[in-house]
């Protein structure tokens, strides 16, 4: 995963790995919800993520930035 805090934006998709990457960990997939957030004191980047079937009113799952596998950017999956 090579994108940083500012290429991902809310709206898009994104596929995470729900335990260690290491570990053959099992991958889910859901929308960001809102801007990335870096933790100021382990410098760990935050994407809130609202998995895949969640309601609309579901807090976000906080997946962390090295966890995420692919983003499909919102403006590409239109028209």
């Amino acid at each position: 995963m090579t994108k940083g805090a500012g290429e991902i934006l809310v709206g898009d998709r994104v596929t995470y790995f729900t335990s260690s990457p290491s570990s053959g960990g099992l991958c889910r997939h859901g929308k960001v919800v809102a801007p990335p957030i870096a933790d100021p004191y382990t410098a760990i980047l935050w994407v809130p993520t609202r998995p895949d079937g969640a309601a609309d009113d579901t807090e976000p799952t906080w997946v962390r930035h090295d966890r995420v596998v692919d983003i499909i950017p919102a403006r590409e999956r239109r028209g």
